[in-house]
């Protein structure tokens, strides 16, 4: 192994490590704002893989839109809204051992799955290679939307219906805490009106 390979898989554990912990970080914060800086860190480094493995258009659409605009509207949105993070009340129930354990087992069947799959070793030097062969003629945007739009287009698909979930359920949870705060105010006024001092 000479000094560049060498070079070359130490960054690529170093990013991988930041991954790791960007990801745990995302999780685990109890504080909103520094969940979504999490996120931004797992996206950008998201990205330095696709350098990495020469897939220069996913990268820098990786920036763009995960980085630049989804994590800036997060961030955004997560500071303007004025719920408090409520840390003092914050308490592990069966639900939270439950969950963990499952993303365990989740996780550890994905790692057997990727050790015993048969292209594991190969490096991604090799790989790289593989990507910046002249077998294709087509450019690398043609190449991925041929990719989503015949063998990936079930995936793609399911990741759409997934993010228009998530969006519902935002929505959901937005209305919920805006019916709350709305029947704060109004016992509160309705307590002002029935005092007597004012």
């Amino acid at each position: 192994m000479n000094l560049s390979e060498l070079i070359h898989e130490f960054v690529l554990a170093l990013v991988e490590s930041c991954i790791l912990l960007g990801s745990i970080g995302t999780v685990s914060f109890v504080n909103t704002v520094n969940s979504a800086f999490s996120l931004g860190l797992v996206f950008t480094c998201i990205s330095l893989l696709y350098f990495a493995l020469n897939t220069d258009f996913l990268a820098a659409a990786q920036l763009l839109v995960y980085v630049g605009a989804i994590n800036v509207l997060t961030v955004f949105a997560v500071m303007i809204t004025d719920g408090p993070a409520d840390s003092d009340n914050h308490t592990h129930g069966i639900g939270y051992f439950t969950a963990l354990g499952a993303c365990a087992i989740l996780f550890l069947a994905l790692s057997y799955v990727i050790y015993t799959t048969e292209d594991f070793n190969l490096s991604l030097i090799n790989q790289s290679e593989i990507f910046t062969s002249n077998t294709f003629t087509q450019s690398n945007v043609q190449k991925i939307g041929y990719q989503l739009l015949s063998e990936f287009l079930v995936p793609f698909e399911l990741v759409s219906i997934l993010l228009l979930v998530a969006l519902v359920g935002a929505i959901n949870l937005a209305r919920n805490g805006d019916r709350l705060t709305v029947t704060k105010k109004s016992s509160v006024s309705s307590s002002l009106e029935k005092s007597s001092f004012f």
